[in-house]
C-alpha cells in the first residue's frame, strides 16, 4: 500500500544514485531546454516522458509525451493515469504554482514520487533553482541563521561573478516562438488554461508600447539617474516586480502588485523620511499598467510629492550599491543587495527573510532604521544557497544551458542536497497573507468533499477541515497548506455532534465564518471493519451530521446578516449510488431542510444553495444504464458546486440534464452516430444532378 505522506516525511527513492529511473517532465522553459535535457538523460539510460498542455510545449518537446486535451477538471484522474503507466519515479516541472502543477505535485506525492521544481535561479543571473517540493514559501532551505551557518560549513563560496548573457533578442524570440503556436493551437488543446493575468498578444501590445514610451523618456530617465549617483545614500529604492510574478500572486500579503505600491509609496510619504524614494519599473514590464501614472496620483498633494522618482527600464548595480536600502516584495534584487551589504525589507515570502539578513521590524521604522546585514551570515548564506539549489547555467544561451545541464543531469542522478522536509508546523509559520475569508468543510477527508476543500484553498483564505480517517484529513491538510490557506484541522470525530458543535461555536468567535460546506457525503468507513452501517446510522450521519455543522452557524450568520451555506449530498455527483434507500431518502432531508432554512434566512442576505444527484442521472442509474453517461470526478464536482455557491444558486444537480444528452451523443454506438451521415448521402445520391435535371414546367414560367 503507497503511504500517502512518503515524500514528506522521507527521502525520496530518486536520490539512491546510479538508479535507472523515469522522468516525467510537465511545463518548461520559454526554450529548448527540457528537450535537451531529456535528452541527457535518455542517453543515461533513464526513461523520459512529457505531458503536453498546449501547442508550444509540443514544438518545443521532440521526444515522446502525451498530450492532455481534456478540461481542467478531468486532469487529476489523468495525470494520475500516466503516472501510474510509465512508473514515473520524479515530476519535474518549472514552478511550483501553476494550477496543474499543483495537482499534479498532489497526486505525486500521494504515491510518493519525487517532486523536483525548477525555475530561473534565487542567484541572478547565471543560476537556476533546483529544489525538491516548491520554492520561495515552500522551500525546504531553512530560514533559521545557526542552521545556514551549518549547511554553509560543507560547501565552497560560490562563483557569483557573471559569465552568460541572454541576449534580449533571443530571449523575446523564443517566447513568441512558444506562445504564438499556445494562442493560435487553441483548437488543438481548447481547453487549456493560461496561467498569466493578461492574454499572451495584449501583452506583445503592452510591451511595445512601453519600448517606445522608454525611448521617448531614456534621456531625462538617464539624467535622473545621474543625479542620484551624484548623491549616494540619499535615496532608497523599490524595485518592481512583474505584475503576472507568481512570486507577488502566491507568495505575497498582496493580491496584486498595485497594492504592494500603495502601501510602500504611503508608509513613505507618512515617514517624513528625508531620504527620496525611486520605484523602479521592471525591464521587462508589459506595460499595461501605467506605474507612472499610479505612483504620482499616489503622492500628489502631499509633502512626498517631490520626493518620490519613477524610472523605467530596470536599475543598473551601480545605481542599487549607493542607495540607502531598497525595500522589496521578495524579488532576487533583495540577494544582490544583501551581496552589497546594503539594508533590505522585504513585505512578502522570500528564502533571504531572515533574522540577520533582513530588517525584521515594520515597513514605517525601516526608512528611520536601515540595518545592514551580518556580513559573516550573508556570505554563510550566499554559500549555503548555492550548494543545496542552486546550479550554474541558464536556459537560453547555448554556453550557459550546457553549464546547466551538466549540473543538473548531475544532480538528479546523485540526488538533489536532502534538506528536511517542511514540518507541518513550519508551513503555518510561513503564512502567506492574512485571512479575509473563512470556509468550513466538513466530509473534507476524501471524495467531493475533499476536492472542495482544495478549491477553496488560496492565499487570503482560513480553512476548517472536518473529517475522518484522521490520517486522510491530515493529508488533505497539508494539500490545503501548500496551495497557501492558512489551515485547522481538529483532531475531533465528525459523529460527536457536540465536539462539532462547541468547536464550530468557538471558531465563529474568533473568526467569523463566511462559507460553511456541508458535505453529507463522507462515506467514512464504519468504526468496525466488516460491519456496514445501518440505514439508521447512514441517514444520522448524512442528514443529521449536515445539520448540526449548518444549525451551528446559521444563527450567527442571520445576526451578522451576511454569510454563505452550501449543503451537499451524498450522492451528489454520484448517482451510481442513487438505489441506496438510505442516502436517498438523506438526500431529500436534506433538500427539505434547505428550502426551510432559505425560507429563514432570506431576509437577512446570507444565501443556501443545496448539490443534489440529477433526477435524469438517478433514473439512468437505476435502470442499469453506463455509469459514464452520469459519472462524474470529484474536482468536476467541487468546481460546479463553488460555482453554484458563489452565485446564490439555491440548487445545482450533478449531473444535468443536457451534461447526460452531450455524453449520451458521443457515447452512441457508431453505426448510430454514422446514421444521418448515410441518410443524407443516399438523398444525395437519389437526387438529379444540377445542369442534367429536366425543368419543370413551374421553372420555366419563372416561379
Amino acid at each position: 500500500m503507497v503511504n500517502p505522506n512518503a515524500a514528506e516525511h522521507s527521502r525520496p527513492d530518486s536520490d539512491v544514485p546510479g538508479r535507472k529511473r523515469s522522468f516525467l517532465f510537465l511545463q518548461g522553459p520559454l526554450s529548448f531546454f527540457f528537450d535537451r535535457l531529456g535528452r541527457e538523460l535518455q542517453a543515461r539510460g533513464h526513461r523520459v516522458h512529457k505531458v503536453n498542455l498546449h501547442l508550444g510545449e509540443q514544438l518545443f518537446w521532440r521526444l515522446p509525451a502525451t498530450h492532455f486535451r481534456g478540461r481542467p477538471d478531468d486532469w487529476r484522474a489523468f495525470i494520475g493515469n500516466v503516472l501510474a503507466a510509465h512508473e514515473v519515479t520524479d515530476l519535474i516541472m518549472v514552478g511550483d504554482r501553476r494550477p496543474y502543477h499543483l495537482v499534479a505535485a498532489e497526486e505525486a506525492r500521494t504515491r510518493g514520487i519525487a517532486v523536483i521544481c525548477t525555475d530561473l535561479g534565487y542567484l541572478r543571473p547565471d543560476w537556476i533553482t533546483l529544489e525538491y517540493d516548491g520554492m520561495t514559501t515552500y522551500s525546504r532551505f531553512p530560514r533559521d541563521p545557526d542552521a545556514i551557518r551549518a549547511l554553509a560549513e560543507r560547501f565552497p563560496p560560490p562563483d557569483l561573478r557573471p559569465r552568460y548573457h541572454a541576449r534580449f533578442s533571443l530571449v523575446a524570440a523564443l517566447d513568441v516562438a512558444f506562445t504564438v503556436p499556445q494562442v493560435l493551437g487553441r483548437p488543438l488543446y481548447p481547453h487549456y488554461r493560461w496561467h498569466g493575468i493578461f492574454h499572451p498578444f495584449a501583452e506583445y501590445g503592452g510591451w511595445l508600447v512601453s519600448l517606445a514610451r522608454r525611448r521617448l523618456n531614456a534621456r531625462a530617465t538617464e539624467a535622473a539617474k545621474a543625479r542620484l549617483l551624484g548623491d549616494p545614500g540619499s535615496y532608497f529604492v523599490f524595485p518592481l516586480q512583474l505584475a503576472t510574478d507568481f512570486q507577488i500572486r502566491a507568495h505575497s500579503p498582496f493580491a496584486d502588485a498595485r497594492d504592494a505600491v500603495r502601501e510602500v509609496v504611503a508608509s513613505y510619504a507618512a515617514s517624513g523620511c528625508r531620504q527620496r524614494l525611486v520605484v523602479v519599473v521592471h525591464p521587462l514590464d508589459n506595460g499595461l499598467i501605467n506605474w507612472r501614472r499610479l505612483v504620482e496620483g499616489l503622492v500628489r498633494g502631499t509633502r512626498a510629492e517631490d520626493q518620490v522618482i519613477v524610472l523605467e527600464g530596470g536599475i543598473p548595480t551601480e545605481l542599487l550599491c549607493a542607495s540607502a536600502g531598497i525595500v522589496t516584495i521578495n524579488s532576487t534584487v533583495g540577494i544582490t543587495a544583501l551581496h552589497q551589504n546594503l539594508p533590505v525589507k522585504v513585505l512578502g515570502n522570500a528564502v533571504f527573510d531572515i533574522q540577520g539578513l533582513t530588517f525584521q521590524g515594520r515597513l514605517d521604522r525601516f526608512w528611520h532604521e536601515p540595518v545592514p546585514p551580518n556580513r559573516e551570515l550573508t556570505d554563510a548564506f550566499l554559500r549555503a544557497l548555492a550548494g543545496t539549489t542552486q546550479v550554474k547555467g541558464g536556459f537560453h544561451e547555448r554556453a550557459a544551458t550546457a553549464r546547466a545541464l551538466d549540473g543538473i543531469v548531475r544532480r538528479l542522478e546523485e540526488g538533489l542536497y536532502p534538506l528536511p522536509p517542511l514540518s507541518q508546523e513550519e508551513l503555518v509559520r510561513r503564512q502567506v497573507r492574512p485571512p479575509a475569508r473563512t470556509v468550513v468543510v466538513t466530509g473534507a477527508a476524501s471524495g467531493v468533499g475533499l476536492a472542495l476543500a482544495r478549491s477553496y484553498a488560496a492565499p487570503g483564505v482560513r480553512l476548517c477541515l472536518i473529517g475522518a480517517p484522521a490520517g486522510a484529513l491530515a493529508t488533505a491538510a497539508t494539500d490545503c497548506r501548500r496551495r497557501g490557506a492558512i489551515v485547522d484541522a481538529p483532531e475531533i470525530d465528525p459523529e460527536d455532534t457536540t465536539a462539532v458543535i462547541a468547536y464550530l461555536d468557538a471558531l465563529d468567535r474568533r473568526t467569523p465564518v463566511d462559507v460553511v460546506v456541508a458535505h453529507a457525503g463522507d462515506l467514512t468507513p464504519p468504526p468496525s471493519p466488516g460491519q456496514p452501517r445501518s440505514d439508521r446510522q447512514i441517514v444520522e450521519l448524512d442528514l443529521f451530521g449536515a445539520m448540526t455543522s449548518v444549525g451551528a452557524l446559521a444563527g450567527r450568520m442571520r445576526r451578522r446578516e451576511r454569510g454563505r451555506i452550501a449543503i451537499v449530498s451524498a450522492l451528489a455527483g454520484r448517482a451510481g449510488l442513487a438505489g441506496l434507500p438510505a442516502h436517498t431518502a438523506s438526500e431529500a432531508g436534506l433538500l427539505a431542510y434547505g428550502a426551510s432554512l432559505r425560507y429563514g434566512l432570506a431576509a437577512a442576505n446570507v444565501t443556501v444553495s443545496v448539490a443534489r444527484s440529477g433526477w435524469l442521472a438517478n433514473r439512468l442509474a437505476a435502470h442499469g444504464s453506463d455509469l459514464r453517461l452520469v459519472a462524474l470526478s470529484p474536482d468536476r464536482a467541487a468546481a460546479l458546486i463553488r460555482r453554484g455557491i458563489e452565485r446564490g444558486d439555491r440548487l445545482t444537480a450533478l449531473p444535468g440534464a443536457l451534461t447526460i444528452a452531450l455524453r449520451a451523443v458521443r457515447l452512441a454506438p457508431a453505426w448510430l452516430r454514422e446514421w444521418p451521415r448515410r441518410v443524407l448521402r443516399q438523398s444525395g445520391a437519389d437526387a438529379p444532378e444540377i445542369g442534367k435535371a429536366p425543368l419543370s414546367p413551374k421553372s420555366t414560367q419563372g416561379d
